[in-house]
C-alpha cells in the first residue's frame, strides 16, 4: 500500500477507535456500534479467503438493503474482492447477462429471490450460492462464509484505485454495462457529501434507496465514514420511513419519485413532524420540492450524476436556481462540448462531460465502450445540457444515440424495450418514449404499428414486454397507430414525441 493511501477499511478501524460505543448501523432489530463493525468485517473477510477467494475475484449480490449487504461490501474492501451489485428489479435474463460478463465465484441472495438464484446457478461453481435467510437444497447458509476468528488479517490491503464494485447500468444495445468503481471513487463522493451538504446534515441517514444504486451506496458510506448513523430500510415503506426518521432522529435521505411524495403524505396523515430532517437530495419535481420546504425545515438539493460518476458531479440547493441541476462540485470539472469535443459558449447546448476522482475506472470487460466514454480526457455522459452565466447546469435531454427514460429512479433505454416489442408476432413497427408522470417522474409509452389482420390487446403487449425484461421497463401506456413518422429511413423520434409525448 502506498504511503499516501487511506482506505475505507482504514476508516472502519479509525471509527472503531474514535466512536467505539456510538451506533453505526441499524437494520431491523440489529444495532451495531462502530466497535462492532471491524469484528464482523474481519470475520467475513477471513471467511471469504478460507473459501478460496483472491484479490480481483467477483462475488454477486442479490439482496435488499440489509446488514449482511453492508458488511459484505466492507469485507471486500479489506481483501480486494469485487462485489457485483445486482439490481433486484431486473429480470433473471438480465441478471444472467451480468453474470456471464463478470463471472463471479458465488452469489449471495435472500429467499425473496430464490427463483432468480435458481435460474442463475448454472453460471456459478457448484454449491456457491449462499442464502442469508436459510440454507436449502439449492444453497448453503451465508454463515458458512463467516469465520469465527474476528482478529485483524495479516494479508495486505488492496489499493484504493483497484476495483471494488460493479454497478450494472441500463443496456443501450441489449447488454448491460458494468461500471467498475474503486474505493477512491466512493471516497471522492464522501468528500462531496461533507463539503456541500455538511457533516451535521448527514449524521443520521435513512437508507431508503437500494444499496445497489450509487445514491444509496455513497450516502451510506459518507455517513459511516463521517461517524454518523445509518438506518436501513429493507425495502421502501413510507410508514416505516416516517417512523424511523422521527424515532431515530434522522437528518436526511436520498429520493427518486415517488419516495419524497409518499413520505410527505404519510407524515401529514400520521402527524409525524419530521423535525430532525435537515435535507433530502436527488431527483424530484418542483411540486414535491416546494412541499418539503413548506412542510418541514429541510432543504432539497438537486444535482446531476450517474453510476459512472459515483453520484453527483453538480449540486446545489434547489431553491437557488429552480429547475437547474446545480453547480460543479468541489472535486469535479464539468463542461459542455460539441460533436468534436470543443467547448460551447455559455447558454449553448452540448454533451455534458466530466473529470474528477469520482469517475469510474472502466466498463467491465468492455474496452471499446470504456475508451469511447472516456475519450479525450473526459468522461462523456451521453446527456445534453447547457450552462448559464452563473455556472448552473441545466439538463436538456439524452443524446439521440442514448435515449433514456428515468422512471422512479430507474434507467430505461427505449431501444431495449423496442427490441423486445419488435419480436412480438403482431407488432410491425414501434417507438418507445418517456412521458411526464406525476408519481414516477417519467413513464414508458409505446407507440406501435400492428401487422395487418391482427388486433393485439394493450395488456397482452405490456405483459409480453414484462415477461422478458424488468417490470419497470414495460410500457405503462400502449397506443396503436397506422404509421410512424420517418426521416432518412429511420423513425423520427422527435416527431413521435411532439405528437404523442403527453
Amino acid at each position: 500500500m502506498a504511503i499516501r493511501e487511506h482506505t475505507i477499511y482504514d476508516c472502519i478501524l479509525r471509527n472503531a477507535c474514535n466512536h467505539s460505543d456510538k451506533t453505526a448501523l441499524v437494520s431491523g432489530d440489529l444495532f451495531l456500534t462502530f466497535a462492532d463493525v471491524p469484528i464482523h468485517v474481519n470475520s467475513l473477510a477471513r471467511g471469504l479467503l478460507n473459501t478460496g477467494y483472491e484479490k480481483g475475484d467477483r462475488i454477486a449480490v442479490l439482496l435488499n438493503n440489509c446488514a449482511e449487504y453492508a458488511l459484505l461490501l466492507a469485507a471486500c474492501t479489506r481483501i480486494g474482492v469485487i462485489a457485483v451489485c445486482l439490481n433486484t428489479r431486473t429480470s433473471a435474463d438480465e441478471m444472467r447477462m451480468v453474470l456471464e460478463s463478470t463471472k463471479p465465484k458465488a452469489l449471495v441472495f435472500q429467499t425473496n429471490y430464490e427463483t432468480q438464484a435458481e435460474a442463475l446457478c448454472g453460471l456459478l461453481p457448484p454449491r456457491q450460492l449462499y442464502c442469508i435467510d436459510e440454507a436449502s437444497i439449492l444453497s448453503a447458509s451465508f454463515d458458512q462464509l463467516v469465520d469465527e476468528d474476528p482478529s485483524p488479517l495479516a494479508e495486505p490491503q488492496p489499493g484504493v484505485d483497484e476495483g471494488w464494485l460493479i454497478i450494472p447500468t441500463a443496456a443501450v444495445d441489449g447488454v448491460p454495462k458494468g461500471a467498475l468503481l474503486s474505493q477512491r471513487n466512493v471516497l471522492a463522493s464522501v468528500a462531496v457529501h461533507l463539503h456541500h451538504f455538511g457533516r451535521e446534515a448527514i449524521e443520521g441517514h435513512l437508507i431508503a434507496l437500494p444499496i445497489f444504486h450509487v445514491m444509496g451506496l455513497t450516502s451510506a458510506w459518507a455517513t459511516f465514514i463521517s461517524g454518523g448513523k445509518n438506518v436501513l430500510l429493507n425495502q421502501f415503506d413510507e410508514k416505516r420511513a416516517v417512523h424511523l426518521i422521527d424515532t431515530e432522529k434522522l437528518t436526511y435521505f436520498g429520493s427518486f419519485p415517488p419516495v419524497l411524495e409518499r413520505v410527505l403524505d404519510t407524515a401529514k396523515e400520521t402527524g409525524f413532524g419530521l423535525e430532525s430532517l435537515q435535507m433530502v437530495y436527488g431527483l424530484e419535481g418542483p411540486q414535491n420540492i416546494q412541499r418539503l420546504q413548506e412542510e418541514t425545515s429541510a432543504v432539497f438539493w438537486s444535482g446531476f450524476g450517474q453510476a459512472e460518476t459515483t453520484a453527483f458531479v453538480t449540486a446545489s440547493p434547489a431553491s437557488e436556481r429552480p429547475g437547474a441541476s446545480g453547480q460543479a462540485t468541489l472535486i469535479n470539472s464539468v463542461a459542455v462540448v460539441d460533436e468534436v469535443d470543443e467547448l460551447v459558449s455559455t447558454g449553448e447546448e452540448g454533451e455534458i462531460v466530466v473529470r474528477g476522482e469520482n469517475i469510474f475506472l472502466e466498463y467491465w470487460d468492455m474496452p471499446e465502450a470504456t475508451a469511447y466514454a472516456q475519450r479525450n480526457g473526459w468522461h462523456h455522459t451521453g446527456d445534453i445540457g447547457r450552462f448559464d452565466d452563473q455556472g448552473y447546469l441545466w439538463y436538456v435531454k439524452r443524446k439521440a444515440e442514448k435515449e433514456l427514460i428515468k422512471t422512479g429512479g430507474e434507467n430505461v433505454y427505449p431501444g431495449e424495450v423496442e427490441k423486445i416489442l419488435l419480436k412480438h408476432p403482431e407488432i410491425d413497427d414501434c417507438c418507445v418514449i418517456g412521458v411526464p408522470d406525476k408519481t414516477w417522474g417519467e413513464s414508458v409509452k409505446a407507440i406501435c404499428v400492428v401487422k395487418d389482420g391482427t388486433k393485439p390487446s394493450i395488456e397482452s403487449i405490456r405483459n409480453y414486454v414484462g415477461g422478458q425484461i424488468a417490470g419497470f421497463k414495460k410500457p405503462r401506456q400502449v397506443i396503436f397507430v397506422k404509421e410512424l413518422p420517418h426521416e432518412n429511413d429511420e423513425i423520427d423520434r422527435e416527431a413521435v414525441k411532439a405528437k404523442w409525448g403527453e
